[in-house]
C-alpha cells in the first residue's frame, strides 16, 4: 500500500489527545448527596469496574476513528502501473476510425464505442497533462500536442475514414508527435477492433512507456466477400481485340458461399457476367472475357453483391486504348525498308523517319519509341534529348553500325544500359527465346527447340549494364541477341545485329519481328489500372503540353468530391501526387480549364476486408507475453475511466478509510449514549 500524500501521516500524532485525556482523566467530579450510605461501597466498586471497561473501549474507538481519518487524508492506494505521476503525463490515444469500425455493436457502432471510451480516458487525467490523438487520417491536427479541452473537441469530430494503416505506421506517426512533449511519463491507449492483418502487436515488446492500454471494441463477427484486385492477362489494349480481365474474389468468412454473381461493366455497358462458388477462407480468380470496342479512356467496374459489408463490393479501373503509337526512326543515309514495312504500313503506328543530321526535336518528344538505325554518331544535342526522352518513360531501340563511334556508347553509359563491344565474325543461330518476356508473352504457343530460328553471320558482343536487364533472345554462344535495360521510367533495348543482309537473316525472320512489333506498341500498355486510397500516392500521366500554366483538377464522377493534386512535369509525362486527397471509390476525371484530359480510378484499401480480429482473451494472452505494463480493458466497460485510473495509478483506498472512520465515531457515540443506561425494570 502506498500514499499519495504521505506527509499527512504526521496527523497520526493526534491519537495522543484521547490517550492523554483517558490517562489523566481530565473530568470534573460532582458531589452526590446520599441519605443512606449502607450500600455505597458496593456501588462504587461496580461502577468503577464498568467505567474502566467503557473508557478503554471508547479510547480504542477514538484512536481508530482518528487514525482512519488521517489515513483517508493521506489517500492510500494499491500501487498500479504509473510510478512517476509527479513528472507529468503525455497521453497518446489511437482511435481506429477505419471502415471496419462502422459495423454494429451493442451500443450502436464500434466507432461510437471507441470515441466514448477515448473521452472517458481523457476525463480520468488532469488539465496539466498533455494529449496526443491519432486516427487513420494522420491529419495535421493530429501532429500536435493537445490540452484536455482540445483533445475532447477533436474526439467529437472523428468520422469514418477511407484510410487504413498498419500498426507500424501508426506507431511511427504517434511517436513522432510525442517527441514534442516535455513530459516524461508516456502513456499509450489503442482503441480498435484489432484486425489481425493490420496489427502486429509484437511491436510493443520491450516498449519503455509507463503504461500501454489495449481497448478492444467488441461486436459480432461478420462474414465478408470482397473483390481483392483485378488485372488483364494481356498488357496491350487495341481496338476490336478480345481481352480477359481477371478479378480475384475473396471469401473472408468461415462458410462457403455459392453462386456469387460477378458483373463487369465498361463505359456503363455490361460486358460480362459470371457466378462463382468460393470455399471458406479462400479466393477465386474469376475470368471475364470481352471485346474492346471503344478508343480512348475506358472506365470499367467489377461488382458483386454482399451485405452488410459493401465497401469492397466494387472495384473501379481505367485503361487507355490508343489509336496508334508514334515510332520515330532515325537513320544514316536512307530509311531501312524492313523497319518501314514493320512500322510504316501498320495502322497501329504513326511512322516518322528522319535523318540523324536533320532532327525534328518537337516530333521526337511526342514519340513513344525512338529507333536508332545504324547511326554512326550522335551529337550532344541529340544525346541530351534522347536521355530526357528515355528517363521520362520513352523506349530507345538501337541497331548497331560498323561505323559508329564512341558517342553511341557514351549515350548508353549515361542511361546505365549495356554497350556495344567488339564484332564477333561467327555464324550463329538464335538458341533461346524468352517466352515469358513482355515482348514475347502470348505470341508463342510453345517454345519448341526444333522451331526455325533466326541466324546471324556476325554480331556485336554486348557488355552488361545496370541491374534488372532482361535478355529477350539468346544466341548459341549464350551471348544476348536482343536485350532490354531499364532506365528510370523508360527502357533501352539493344540489338546485337543490324537490319541488313550482311548480318544474317534476323531482319527477315518473323520471330525477330514479334518483339520489335511489341516494342512499338508498349506505350499502349496500361501501367496502372487503379489507385488504392491511402496507399498509392502518385501516378504518372501523359498530358498535352499546351496551357500547362493551368492547374490540373481531379473531379469524382459521383458526388461532389474534387481536389487539385500536386503536379510535377517529368519530360513528356506529368507526375500527380494525391496526398490522401481522394476519399471515395470512383472514377476521377482529370480536368484542366474545363476540359477532360483523362480519367483515373481510385478504390478503398482492401486491407479492411478481412474482418478477423483478436478476441479479448487472445489480446490478454499476447499482452502477458509482451510485458507487465500492457493491460486489456473492454470498450464496453461501464466505468472505463475508473478502470483506467485504477490500472494506471493504483486502486484508491481512501473511501474505505473514510467509511471506517465514520463507523468508529458512530460506535463511540452509541457506546457513550447507551452503555450503563438503566433499564425500565431497574427504574
Amino acid at each position: 500500500m502506498s500514499f499519495t500524500y504521505p506527509l499527512m501521516l504526521i496527523g497520526l500524532a493526534a491519537i495522543l489527545v484521547p490517550i492523554i485525556i483517558h490517562l489523566f482523566n481530565f473530568r470534573r467530579y460532582k458531589t452526590v448527596q446520599f441519605s443512606n450510605v449502607k450500600m455505597l461501597e458496593d456501588i462504587q466498586k461496580k461502577t468503577k469496574r464498568a467505567s474502566q471497561v467503557q473508557q478503554l473501549i471508547t479510547l480504542l474507538l477514538r484512536i481508530l476513528g482518528i487514525a482512519c481519518l488521517v489515513l483517508a487524508f493521506a489517500q492510500p492506494y494499491l500501487r498500479g502501473g504509473n510510478k512517476n505521476v509527479k513528472k507529468g503525463n503525455v497521453v497518446s490515444i489511437f482511435v481506429d476510425n477505419s471502415y471496419s469500425m462502422e459495423s454494429n455493436s451493442k451500443n450502436g457502432s464500434r466507432l461510437y464505442d471507441a470515441v466514448d471510451a477515448a473521452k472517458n480516458i481523457v476525463q480520468s487525467f488532469g488539465f496539466s497533462d498533455d494529449f496526443v490523438l491519432t486516427t487513420q487520417d494522420f491529419s495535421g491536427e493530429e501532429s500536435h500536442i493537445l490540452n484536455k479541452d482540445q483533445m475532447l473537441d477533436l474526439l467529437d469530430r472523428i468520422a469514418v475514414s477511407p484510410n487504413s494503416h498498419t500498426f507500424k505506421e501508426i506507431r511511427t506517426f504517434e511517436n513522432h508527435t510525442l517527441q514534442s512533449s516535455p513530459k516524461e511519463n508516456v502513456i499509450h491507449y489503442y482503441i480498435s477492433d484489432f484486425q489481425k492483418n493490420n496489427f502486429d502487436l509484437t511491436l510493443l515488446r520491450n516498449d519503455s512507456s509507463t503504461h500501454i492500454g489495449l481497448i478492444p471494441t467488441p461486436s459480432e463477427q461478420l462474414s465478408n466477400v470482397g473483390i481483392d484486385s483485378c488485372w488483364f492477362q494481356t498488357p496491350v489494349f487495341k481496338l476490336d481485340n478480345t481481352v480477359t480481365l481477371v478479378a480475384r474474389i475473396h471469401n473472408y468468412g468461415s462458410e462457403e458461399v455459392q453462386k456469387v454473381p460477378v458483373k463487369l461493366h465498361v463505359n456503363d455497358k455490361q460486358k460480362a457476367i459470371a457466378a462463382i462458388d468460393i470455399a471458406a477462407g479462400n479466393y477465386i480468380d474469376c475470368h471475364l472475357t470481352y471485346r474492346i470496342d471503344e478508343k480512348g479512356t475506358n472506365c470499367g467496374k467489377v461488382s458483386i453483391e454482399d451485405a452488410p459489408i459493401t465497401f469492397d463490393d466494387e472495384l473501379y479501373f481505367t485503361y487507355e486504348v490508343s489509336e496508334n503509337s508514334t515510332v520515330t526512326v532515325i537513320y544514316d543515309k536512307e530509311p531501312n525498308r524492313f523497319l518501314t514495312a514493320l512500322y510504316g504500313k501498320d495502322s497501329v503506328f504513326t511512322y516518322q523517319p528522319m535523318s540523324y543530321q536533320q532532327i525534328n526535336y518537337t516530333e521526337l518528344r511526342q514519340s513513344a519509341v525512338v529507333v536508332l538505325n545504324e547511326v554512326p554518331t550522335i551529337s550532344s544535342g541529340l544525346a541530351d534529348e534522347l536521355t530526357k526522352f528515355v528517363k521520362a518513360g520513352g523506349t530507345l531501340l538501337v541497331f548497331p553500325s560498323t561505323k559508329m563511334d564512341n558517342t553511341v556508347n557514351n549515350l548508353l553509359k549515361s542511361l546505365n544500359a549495356g554497350t556495344f563491344g567488339s564484332v564477333v565474325d561467327k555464324a550463329l543461330k538464335c538458341k533461346y527465346i524468352n517466352s515469358e518476356s513482355i515482348y514475347f508473352k502470348g505470341a508463342l504457343e510453345s517454345n519448341d527447340p526444333r522451331m526455325d530460328m533466326p541466324s546471324t553471320l556476325k554480331h556485336y558482343a554486348l557488355t552488361s549494364g545496370s541491374n534488372g536487364s532482361e535478355t529477350i533472345m539468346t544466341l548459341e554462344d549464350n551471348s544476348p541477341m536482343l536485350v532490354s535495360y531499364p532506365a528510370e521510367s523508360g527502357q533501352v533495348i539493344l540489338s546485337a545485329v543490324a537490319m541488313n543482309d550482311d548480318w544474317g537473316n534476323a531482319h527477315r525472320h518473323a520471330l525477330f519481328f514479334v518483339p520489335l512489333h511489341n516494342i512499338g506498341i508498349m506505350n499502349a500498355v496500361q501501367q496502372k489500372l487503379y489507385n488504392l486510397i491511402g496507399v498509392d500516392q502518385m501516378q504518372k500521366v501523359l498530358l498535352p503540353t499546351d496551357r500547362s500554366d493551368e492547374a490540373i483538377e481531379l473531379r469524382a464522377r459521383k458526388g461532389n468530391e474534387e481536389f487539385i493534386p500536386e503536379q510535377r512535369r517529368l519530360g513528356n509525362e506529368t507526375a500527380l501526387y494525391f496526398h490522401n486527397q481522394a476519399h471515395t471509390s470512383d472514377w476521377y476525371d482529370l480536368m484542366r480549364g474545363g476540359q477532360v484530359l483523362g480519367t483515373l480510378a481510385f478504390n478503398l484499401n482492401r486491407r479492411e476486408s478481412d474482418l478477423t480480429c483478436y478476441s479479448e482473451n487472445e489480446l490478454k494472452k499476447i499482452s502477458n507475453e509482451l510485458g507487465d505494463n500492457i493491460s486489456i480493458t473492454s470498450a464496453d466497460t461501464k466505468n472505463i475511466a475508473k478502470s483506467v485510473s485504477d490500472k494506471l495509478n493504483g486502486k484508491p483506498l481512501w473511501p474505505w478509510f473514510v467509511i471506517l472512520s465514520l463507523l468508529f465515531f458512530l460506535a463511540e457515540i452509541a457506546l457513550l449514549r447507551f452503555w450503563g443506561k438503566p433499564s425500565l425494570n431497574e427504574e
